[in-house]
């Protein structure tokens, strides 16, 4: 399930390519990959926090679809929908302050260029390795444990 990217309103450019340049370092010396804030993760903020559990709701929600058979086209597109929504709202947001975007735009890259729900899952273990999210659930071997929907940010919905 590729994440297809829509492209941004008055612009060629879609949000993966768009993070990837705002994230692209101004000097060859900064970072390229995630890193810590001085070996301490970065703070949440709660428009942070609330996009990546609906992101996480839509992941275990995919993966509970996926071991009942297989995602439909509406499905996918659904769960792409809400996952750019989501990466939306987070980068929405007010500037954070230059090493925290820099590593929060290389991880949303990371989610929105997942190709398949693994590379996502994967994606979503980083977050909690370098950002500061207390009420953070990690993500189930169960998914039946944690019902997402595409189109609802509640892990407790039930899928369209």
């Amino acid at each position: 399930m590729p994440l297809a990217i829509t492209a941004l309103v008055g612009g060629s450019l879609s949000f993966a390519q768009a993070m990837a340049a705002d994230a692209r370092p101004p000097d060859a010396a900064a970072p390229r990959q995630l890193q810590l804030d001085h070996g301490q993760r970065w703070p949440a903020d709660p428009a942070l926090r609330e996009g990546m559990r609906r992101i996480r709701a839509v992941a275990l929600w995919m993966q509970q679809a996926q071991a009942e058979g297989s995602l439909s086209a509406r499905q996918s597109r659904a769960a792409t929908a809400s996952i750019e929504d989501s990466v939306a709202a987070i980068v929405d947001h007010p500037p954070r302050g230059g090493g925290m975007d820099v590593n929060l735009r290389l991880l949303l890259g990371r989610v929105l260029a997942a190709d398949g729900l693994p590379q996502l899952l994967d994606s979503l273990e980083l977050y909690p390795r370098y950002f500061d999210d207390p009420g953070w659930q990690p993500l189930t071997a169960n998914p039946a444990a944690d019902r997402g929907s595409p189109d609802q940010a509640s892990t407790q919905a039930t899928p369209p």
